[in-house]
């Protein structure tokens, strides 16, 4: 499931299915990028997938790790020169609530690690913000197959 808050119209919002609707297939896609996006879209079920099948663990190296001094985990998928970041945690009953997710750079300059590192803790912190949130309000929206 995913993590959902009420946006200023009341209007459920989900930060993980707003992530997804990059890989929505447009008609101005040309079929290289439609396969393209197809084949990310695969990678990241398919983790997700594994993440279920093992009950939203933590402890799923390299895949999925306790985020250090934080009360979620990341899984991390692979993709082309990306990295992407899904932030979630699981509930008792093994109920894995999907918070955020971000596209990481793989390599970054020195010059820009801080900024980079900056950016990260911002994110992280947001992400814990999502967490305490579902926690209180216990908002959710269904993750589908039919996304996008």
């Amino acid at each position: 499931m995913c993590y959902a808050f009420r946006n200023e119209n009341g209007q459920l919002e989900a930060p993980f299915l707003e992530y997804l609707e990059k890989y929505a297939l447009t008609d101005r896609d040309s079929k290289k990028k439609k396969t393209i996006k197809l084949k990310q879209l695969a990678n990241v079920e398919s983790h997700l997938d594994y993440l279920a099948e093992h009950g939203g663990r933590y402890d799923l190296p390299p895949l999925a790790e306790k985020y250090k001094n934080r009360n979620f985990g990341i899984l991390k998928i692979k993709e082309s020169a990306r990295l992407v970041r899904i932030v979630f945690f699981t509930k008792v009953g093994s109920k894995i609530v999907l918070l955020d997710t971000m596209d990481k750079p793989k390599l970054y300059e020195k010059a820009r690690k801080q900024k980079v590192d900056r950016m990260i803790e911002k994110f992280l912190d947001q992400a814990e913000q999502n967490r305490q949130d579902y926690i209180k309000n216990n908002l959710s929206l269904p993750l589908t197959r039919s996304i996008p």
